[in-house]
């Protein structure tokens, strides 16, 4: 049940952030079902944190030290999961660093990779969601 309200809390959260221009892909994406057990799980929440640190640099890069929104949600799933508190916490702090490598700025680009990372963790919030959402 907390694994669920875990994954409803991001996916909402990352509905709820305002829409900013994405570029369209060339292919239409497909959500895969989510398959496999424990080791999926795993893999899926630590993709989530190392996108939810890579939103939260872009972010505060953009909007100031005062926007704590992805980190806000960060703690939301380490409080419902805290058997993975030194993975998840491991992958923040990598999504991060990555991004804070990449976009040394704040511009067009660096809001668009927001938008599209915020695009990406709703896709995996809502396999997370998927899966668990029958039990």
């Amino acid at each position: 049940m907390r694994i669920r309200l875990a994954a409803c809390a991001v996916a909402a959260a990352l509905l709820a952030a305002p829409a900013a221009a994405q570029k369209q892909q060339d292919a239409p994406e497909t959500e895969q079902a989510p398959s496999g057990g424990e080791e999926w799980y795993r893999s899926q929440l630590i993709e989530l944190s190392e996108i939810l640190g890579g939103s939260h640099y872009l972010r505060i890069l953009c909007e100031g030290r005062g926007d704590q929104r992805w980190r806000d949600y960060m703690r939301g799933v380490i409080d419902r999961e805290p058997r993975y508190n030194a993975l998840l916490v491991e992958g923040f702090n990598r999504g991060y660093r990555n991004e804070e490598t990449r976009f040394p700025v704040c511009d067009v680009t660096t809001r668009q990779m927001e938008a599209e990372l915020r695009a990406r963790g709703l896709r995996v919030a809502r396999g997370l969601s998927a899966r668990y959402a029958n039990r």
